[in-house]
């Protein structure tokens, strides 16, 4: 009787591991999902940095609000310029033909550096805020001293610049960073760049991962290796209208945001959307979101599943209270996402 007993039990045994095991393939690499409770204190704010020099106002485009600042590791060469000066291409040697056009990759390769880069756009409803602000300029300083180059971002604004402006923009700032002029000055490696944003800023580098097959860039072999989305709207179509959705003040936000009067006839609502957007080519995914925001957190919950049904793999981390965007950044959170930038960017 008691033989029969530990059969059965070992059988149990081996189904459960076997299911256990089975399950674990069925996911994604580097799946993962916590609930963690985060501190008062914005990180990055607390620290001194040393050593981290900040160029400000590069321009990317020719429109006022077209400038990124460019948070430098302490590592950084002394000479590193304030804005990127064309790379003469290289001279042919001796040996090769004088008609043989340069390799237009091997130019690019060339120019590359060796460093990783993070692009980091600000949050503010599309509306308002800033990268100079305290908060943003203090999260670039603590990527930089974690190794990343950081170009942090501004982008046009609604509602005087409605949707797709700020996208276009943040698009435009991300092309400028692939430039090999811009590779060689702030010697960055090319595939090793991902994007960082927190509330407005997470939907527009959510935007920028679920979107990046149909750029220039992607077409030629640069593109966004890893996203950080801290709190980024992720569906802005009627859906975030019902109850549990967004509050009315926060939906004519987002309407001012899309060009729109209302939901009911609102196309922009979808193609803004990253929900709507992702591919199985769309890029690895940390997202956070605290559990009693104002941008509801189902949100994340659904992109994080779809972005699963594509096979990207994701890290959601959902932080208990009402933190939103970067006051999520404790000092837990702030070296999470360092982590996770470093496993996939190097």
């Amino acid at each position: 009787m008691r033989s029969g007993r530990r059969t059965l039990l070992a059988l149990v045994a081996a189904v459960v591991a076997l299911g256990a095991v089975a399950s674990c393939r069925a996911d994604p690499v580097g799946d993962e999902n916590r609930t963690v409770t985060a501190g008062p204190v914005i990180y990055p704010l607390s620290l001194r940095y040393h050593g981290i020099d900040v160029v400000a106002d590069v321009p990317y485009g020719s429109e006022a609000l077209q400038r990124l600042d460019v948070c430098l590791p302490a590592d950084s060469a002394p000479d590193t310029t304030t804005t990127p000066t064309a790379t003469a291409a290289p001279t042919p040697s001796a040996s090769a033909s004088a008609s043989t056009p340069a390799d237009p990759g091997a130019l690019a390769e060339a120019a590359s550096g060796t460093r990783p880069a993070v692009l980091m756009i600000h949050g503010g409803s599309w509306s308002h805020g800033d990268k100079a602000t305290a908060a943003y300029r203090s999260v670039c300083k603590y990527l930089a001293s974690e190794g990343f180059v950081t170009f942090n971002v501004d982008y046009r604004l609604a509602p005087t610049d409605p949707f797709p402006a700020g996208l276009d923009d943040v698009r435009r700032a991300l092309d400028f960073v692939f430039r090999p002029t811009t590779l060689s000055t702030y010697d960055v490696d090319s595939k090793r760049v991902g994007v960082f944003g927190g509330s407005a800023g997470g939907n527009l580098a959510a935007m920028l991962a679920v979107t990046d097959h149909d750029s220039t860039a992607y077409a030629e072999g640069d593109r966004i290796r890893a996203v950080v989305d801290l709190s980024g709207p992720t569906n802005l179509t009627s859906r975030s209208t019902r109850a549990d959705g967004v509050s009315a003040s926060f939906q004519r936000k987002q309407l001012l945001y899309l060009g729109c009067r209302t939901y009911a006839n609102c196309p922009a609502a979808t193609r803004a959307s990253p929900e709507y957007h992702v591919t199985s080519d769309t890029a690895p995914f940390f997202i956070g979101h605290s559990t009693d925001e104002f941008i509801p957190l189902w949100e994340s919950q659904e992109f994080a599943a779809t972005l699963r049904k594509h096979d990207v793999p994701v890290t959601f981390v959902a932080v208990e209270g009402s933190a939103h965007s970067i006051a999520q950044l404790d000092e837990a959170m702030s070296k999470r996402v360092a982590t996770f930038l470093r496993g996939h960017l190097g």
